[in-house]
C-alpha cells in the first residue's frame, strides 16, 4: 500500500465557514492569496455608489493596491461587476497608484474568461480558486491563481515570428506612437536602438540585451514593460512614488507602465531617470567611453 496520502477538496461552506470567515483570514494574513507579501489596508470598505469592498490589500514596495472581492461557490455576474466597480472607484481615489482587480471565489467559471478576455487590455484582473483540502484528519484552507490577465508570456523572441513596423501602423498606431516616443528617448543616451516588431508587442535592445517591451493596449495606449537591474529596484520604486507616477511591479525585477504617449511626455524626466540607468556601463556620452 502507497504510503503517500490522498486529498480531498472540500467546499468552505460544508466545512462550517462563511464568506466573512473567509474574509477574516485574508485580512490576518494577505499573504495566503499568493500574491506576495502584501498588507491589509481594510475589510468592508464602504463605497461612495453603494455597496463595500470585501478587502483592500496594498504592496508595501510600491504601494501597488489590490481590490478583492469575495464570492463563495462559482463566480456570477454580480459578483464579476462589483469586482470591476470597486477596482474602478479606488483608481479614481488613488490616481497615481497601480490597481488590480481580485475576484475569489470557489469557482471560476467560463463567463469571468470570458469577461477577462474582452478587458484584459484595460482591467488588470485576477481570479483566484479557494477551497478547503483535507488530508487524513487534517484541514487546510488553499488558495490557487486561476487567471491573470496581465501576466506577459515569457517566451523566447526567437521562438516567435516578426512582423514589420507597417503591422503596427495598420493595427495599434497609438502603441506604435510611444514605442517611437521611448525609442526616442533611449537612443538619445544609448544612440542606435535594434528593434524587433512582434504580433502583441515591441522590444529594444539596450546594451547587447532585450530590456524594455511596448506591449499592444486599446485607445492608443502601451503596456511598457522594463527590466531594471534587479538589485536596485528598490531604489526606482522610491523615485516612482516620489515622482507621482503610476507604475506596477513584477517578480521583483520589472516596473510596468499602462499609459499613454500624454502621460509619458508628463513624466519624461521620470522615464528619462530609469532609461540612464538601465545599462550605464554603455552610455554614449559616458567618460572614458566612444560617443
Amino acid at each position: 500500500m502507497s504510503d503517500i496520502l490522498t486529498t480531498k477538496v472540500l467546499s468552505i461552506a460544508e466545512c462550517g465557514h462563511d464568506e466573512y470567515w473567509l474574509r477574516n483570514e485574508i485580512y490576518e494574513d494577505p499573504s495566503i492569496l499568493g500574491l506576495g507579501d502584501l498588507q491589509a489596508v481594510m475589510k468592508e470598505k464602504t463605497q461612495s455608489q453603494g455597496g463595500r469592498l470585501d478587502l483592500l490589500l496594498k504592496n508595501p514596495i510600491d504601494d501597488s493596491m489590490y481590490e478583492v472581492e469575495l464570492q463563495l461557490g462559482a463566480t456570477d455576474e454580480s459578483h464579476i461587476i462589483r469586482t470591476i466597480e470597486y477596482w474602478d472607484n479606488e483608481k479614481r481615489r488613488w490616481p497615481n497608484r497601480s490597481h488590480t482587480a481580485v475576484l475569489v471565489a470557489e469557482e471560476i467559471t467560463n463567463r469571468f474568461f470570458n469577461v477577462v478576455q474582452l478587458l484584459s487590455s484595460a482591467v488588470p484582473i485576477i481570479g483566484i480558486r479557494a477551497c478547503i483540502v483535507q488530508v487524513g484528519d487534517l484541514r487546510a484552507l488553499h488558495f490557487m491563481k486561476v487567471i491573470d490577465s496581465y501576466e506577459e508570456p515569457e517566451e523566447e523572441e526567437s521562438a516567435q515570428p516578426t512582423y514589420t513596423e507597417k503591422h503596427w501602423i495598420d493595427n495599434c498606431p497609438g502603441t506604435l506612437e510611444c514605442a517611437r516616443w521611448y525609442k526616442n528617448l533611449l537612443a538619445q543616451s544609448y544612440g542606435e536602438i535594434p528593434t524587433k516588431y512582434f504580433e502583441s508587442y515591441i522590444s529594444f535592445t539596450v546594451g547587447g540585451i532585450a530590456r524594455v517591451w511596448i506591449n499592444k493596449r486599446k485607445n492608443d495606449r502601451a503596456l511598457l514593460e522594463v527590466k531594471y537591474v534587479e538589485e536596485n529596484i528598490s531604489e526606482a520604486v522610491d523615485h516612482l512614488n516620489k515622482e507621482g507616477v503610476a507604475f506596477g511591479t513584477r517578480s521583483n525585477k520589472y516596473l510596468t507602465f499602462n499609459v499613454n504617449l500624454q502621460q509619458m511626455r508628463e513624466k519624461q524626466t521620470a522615464h528619462e531617470w530609469i532609461v540612464q540607468r538601465l545599462a550605464p556601463q554603455h552610455l554614449k556620452n559616458q567618460k572614458g567611453k566612444p560617443d
